[in-house]
């Protein structure tokens, strides 16, 4: 993961950005004890599981088993390569940070290959920006923003420009300024001509530069300025860009969220910008596609509400409607603000102005009971379209959803359609049975090895009185022994044991995973009684390698005693004998804790 950067460089880089920190620009969190807490941001749940270890750099997630350092979570979760996750660290923390020189030529090309990626999207930004601004080009641009009542603040802080009507005017700039035309086409910003060349995709259109969380251009919109189709042209999907994996405006809407607990969810660029422009601010937009899984996994690390404020027509409502399985899954609230057939929260907000959008929650409705009345609208007493209603209802029964929360929409339903619960409930299973989430594998017990690891890694101060390395031959679990190993370089390059140090050199995410649940596991270990458990394990794997011993001789005791030719049969059973008296010794002069060991690592009561 990290062989090119030296460790002392890693050191200093964890050393200035804290975990806590890093990860709560991405994660609600909440005081634990010693631990942090939020909901994780790499599977759906309702109870937070996701533990962040600030003392120890390390984070793990009790639901999905995902663990690491600060590295290790912008890898995963903004989707980065090692490279990039400590360039950006070293970056914002303002660490010196030079990898040109450590990187292997593979990793150099593919490092040069997406920094070029991102620095043509950034020059493509700035001269959009750049037309917007000018007196005579971007004239026209700035009088529609500004009949929209888009302000030049606005405009500045979403990075709006202007392409002009031009089938070679970026193209131009672009190699005017060096830029590799290569990137640009992969980036979908020219295209290739059927016969030769380039030309420009966006043309005569005001462009929506698209942010990632770290704030670097990563798409494009674009909105016709005069006649023309299609209305809206968007970045085709890149190695940086994946629609439905962005949200756009997040990056300028994430502390409004967070501060508000509330993200206000809407279809289009304009629709979130002319409620920016009325200092609605915690607002994100949907990017040209069906609402994602992931874009609300996205919006749940930073708030507990949504609202949806889709367009009031049959499209908008549709997509509400699909939304729903999304949101249940991820367990996290959802409301909806109907607007008026025709109206979508552009025309809105110039129209009727934007109090409803001050307190959004207290003035929508819970999503599913919105579908409810949407299904049940004019039904009345009949038959037939209290069924066809009913079969309406059944896909958002049969997603992944709370038991708590299916059984609040069985009730409304059952009410509404004049039907018992139990009929209802019957009918609804018979169609398909809900999908269960996988029941979670669970350890029977911690073995010797495991509860080993886990004992240094709570109490790293005994390992100059505990010499592991002695028992990494008697390990039988690989992993386990790679883990053991790795903790002993580490404390012997350090001269302490540093657990975000040890998850890098680790290089494998099952170990990392082990490493970290292992690390915030209960510590059960009382500090006056250290010098005992140490004697503890020394006794325990004592006594594993003396029954090895004894288990050999006994075969090479068989062996001799077949081929009837005397051999050493009575100095191996004087071997044998030894080892019996001195298994018992071991017992009787104290009670191993290593394998009276139970789940929870606490040692039993006899």
């Amino acid at each position: 993961m990290a062989s090119f950067i030296p460790e002392a460089k890693l050191l200093e880089i964890k050393e200035a950005a804290p975990i806590a920190e890093v990860i709560g620009q991405y994660v609600s969190l909440k005081p634990r004890g010693r631990y942090l807490v939020g909901l994780c941001p790499f599977h759906a749940e309702k109870t937070p599981s996701f533990t962040v270890y600030p003392e120890r750099n390390i984070f793990h997630c009790y639901g999905c088993g995902v663990g690491g350092n600060v590295f290790t979570f912008l890898m995963q979760h903004l989707r980065l390569t090692f490279p990039e996750a400590a360039t950006e660290l070293a970056k914002k923390y303002g660490i010196p940070l030079n990898l040109k020189k450590d990187l292997t030529p593979a990793e150099a090309r593919a490092s040069r290959q997406r920094q070029a990626l991102y620095e043509v999207n950034e020059l493509a930004a700035k001269f959009f920006t750049e037309n917007l601004g000018h007196p005579h080009l971007g004239k026209p641009v700035r009088e529609y923003l500004a009949r929209r009542g888009l302000p030049e603040g606005v405009a500045a802080s979403f990075r709006l420009g202007f392409a002009p009507d031009d089938w070679r005017l970026l193209i131009r700039a672009l190699s005017e300024r060096g830029a590799s035309l290569e990137a640009a086409q992969q980036l979908g910003l020219i295209v290739p001509h059927h016969s030769s060349g380039h030309y420009d995709r966006f043309r005569g259109r005001l462009i929506f530069p698209i942010l990632d969380l770290q704030g670097r251009v990563i798409a494009f919109g674009g909105r016709i300025i005069a006649d023309g189709e299609p209305k809206y042209l968007n970045s085709p999907e890149s190695s940086l860009y994946s629609k439905g994996r962005n949200l756009y405006g997040l990056f300028q809407a994430r502390e409004a969220i967070r501060k508000q607990n509330l993200a206000i969810l809407v279809e289009g660029y304009m629709d979130l910008l002319a409620l920016r422009a009325r200092n609605i601010e915690p607002v994100v937009a949907t990017l040209g596609t069906a609402l994602t899984r992931e874009q609300v996994r996205l919006l749940k690390g930073y708030t507990s509400r949504a609202v949806l404020v889709f367009d009031g027509d049959e499209a908008g409502l549709k997509a509400m409607r699909r939304s729903l399985p999304h949101f249940a899954g991820e367990h996290l609230p959802v409301r909806v603000l109907v607007l008026p057939p025709g109206e979508d929260p552009d025309s809105y907000a110039a129209k009727q102005g934007v109090e409803i959008f001050r307190s959004p929650w207290e003035e929508a409705k819970p999503l599913f009971e919105y579908i409810l009345d949407d299904a049940t609208r004019n039904i009345g007493d009949e038959l037939e379209k209290k069924l066809a209603a009913l079969e309406t209802l059944k896909p958002y029964f049969q997603s992944d959803v709370d038991p708590v929360e299916k059984a609040l929409w069985l009730r409304l339903t059952a009410k509404r359609l004049t039907v018992s619960e139990s009929a209802l409930e019957e009918s609804l299973a018979n169609k398909r049975p809900a999908l269960s989430a996988p029941m979670l594998c669970q350890a029977t017990a911690l073995n010797l090895e495991r509860s080993l690891i886990k004992f240094i890694l709570a109490n790293p101060e005994i390992l100059p009185r505990l010499d592991v390395e002695e028992y990494l031959e008697q390990f039988t679990d690989i992993k386990l022994q790679t883990i053991a190993r790795q903790i002993c370089n580490c404390h012997r390059q350090l001269g302490y044991l540093d657990h975000s140090l040890l998850v890098t050199q680790l290089d494998d995410d099952d170990l990392c995973r082990q490493v970290c649940s292992l690390s915030l596991a209960a510590e059960e270990y009382p500090p006056n009684h250290l010098e005992l458990l140490i004697e503890d394990y020394r006794r325990s794997f004592r006594k594993r390698q003396l029954k090895r011993q004894q288990k050999k001789l006994r075969l090479e005791l068989q062996e001799v005693y077949q081929a009837r030719n005397g051999g050493d049969f009575l100095a191996l059973v004087a071997q044998v004998r030894e080892i019996e008296q001195r298994l018992r010794d071991l017992e009787n002069s104290h009670e191993p804790l290593g394998e009276k060991e139970n789940m929870d690592g606490q040692r039993s009561q006899s």
